[in-house]
């Protein structure tokens, strides 16, 4: 049992020095779709840490209790902080596809390689 706290408890440490280092880096970042994107991030991290807090106190009180077959209603804030943490990835996905739209040169070095190419064969010919 006490070895589960102790992971629990470095699981809040780390868990908490991430969103100390995100809200240093946001921190430097200018207004715009990388800082909004890290903000999603925080929040989906904050859930996290906040069920692995939960999950941590409620073993520790419980007494090694926290695992059964059938939750007491004290498992429940933990289910809803990882349902929302999962909507939160959702979000953060989702301005991760805004920003590769917004920043992605996929299609523009598709141009840029054919237009390359082009001139590279009309060096050759001369």
């Amino acid at each position: 049992m006490v070895h589960l706290v102790l992971a629990g408890i470095t699981t809040v440490i780390f868990g908490i020095a991430s969103l100390l280092l995100i809200s240093r880096a946001r921190s430097r970042l200018s207004e715009g779709s990388i800082r909004r994107y890290m903000d999603n991030f925080a929040i989906c991290l904050a859930f996290i840490v906040i069920f692995s807090v939960w999950q941590t106190a409620r073993y520790s009180f419980a007494g090694g209790t926290a695992v059964s077959e059938h939750p007491t209603y004290s498992a429940y804030p933990e289910y809803i902080f990882v349902i929302f943490a999962y909507i939160s990835f959702i979000v953060a996905s989702y301005r991760v596809l805004k920003i590769s739209e917004e920043f992605g040169f996929k299609e523009d070095g598709k141009k840029i390689g054919q237009i390359m190419r082009q001139k590279r064969t009309k060096k050759s010919k001369k």
